[in-house]
């Protein structure tokens, strides 16, 4: 009795690890309950090795995603996911992160996207038309988010970084220098900090709120003798500066 028992263990068990091991991606994505403003196409491959052609987020598009998970990290109840998506050669974001899931956080390590920085550009509320040229960096080391109630940004320590800034502006080709800025958690939300050391005398927060999804940021725009000439006709489209001749800025 015992050694049939033993049999039928073993069989049910092989065949358990069969299902999960054949189950395709698509019957996963598909009875996972996403944000209204998440719309995810094309799904192929298994749970271990899968691709995703699309994901729409808020009607920015992430193309070529492949994800592959760790099988050995399901005996820890923590599944480990390696993700890129995007190339050099297709439109969109590019980048990579391994992405390790538990019952109340999402943990992000290596994170690595390069995006247009025109594609951040047309979403963000601009005093002026511009058109944004060159490249932003970004990387975290480890972004931890909080998800027992709602998405909070707990730790986090990156940076990104504006490659051959510039903008075209008032039919003005103009180059901007270097920009930075490091990244990490404030108050729950991802913050960006521009560093001072720019041409522009740029100082600035930027927000995202992970809950809502929604950004927000102030600072203070202050000329000083490396400030591009082209843009000195376009500071009366920013108000007046106070005593300090500072600029403020916000969206």
């Amino acid at each position: 009795m015992k050694k049939w028992f033993v049999i039928i263990a073993i069989f049910l068990s092989s065949y358990l690890v069969f299902l999960v091991t054949t189950m395709p991606l698509v019957f996963l994505v598909n009875n996972i309950e996403y944000p209204k403003y998440i719309d995810i196409n094309t799904v192929s491959g298994s749970i271990w090795q899968g691709e995703i052609a699309q994901i729409s987020v808020a009607n920015n598009q992430v193309k070529q995603i492949k994800t592959e998970l760790s099988f050995w990290s399901l005996l820890t109840l923590s599944p480990i996911v390696d993700v890129s998506f995007g190339d050099a050669t297709s439109v969109g974001p590019e980048g990579k992160f391994t992405l390790r899931v538990s019952s109340n956080q999402l943990q992000l390590n290596n994170v690595e996207l390069f995006v247009s920085a025109n594609d951040i550009a047309k979403q963000l509320p601009l005093p002026l038309p511009i058109t944004a040229q060159g490249n932003i960096e970004l990387s975290f080391n480890e972004l931890i988010i909080d998800r027992s109630e709602k998405l909070v940004c707990q730790q986090g320590r990156g940076k990104i970084s504006w490659i051959r800034s510039g903008v075209v502006a008032l039919e003005k080709n103009i180059k901007l220098g270097k920009i930075d800025a490091d990244l990490d958690c404030k108050k729950g939300d991802l913050r960006a900090k521009i560093l001072l050391k720019n041409n522009l005398g740029l100082s600035f927060d930027a927000r995202l709120s992970l809950a809502n999804q929604k950004a927000s940021g102030q600072g203070f725009l202050k000329p000083g003798t490396k400030f591009p000439a082209q843009l000195q006709s376009a500071l009366s489209f920013l108000g007046r500066p106070d005593s300090q001749g500072r600029y403020q800025l916000r969206f």
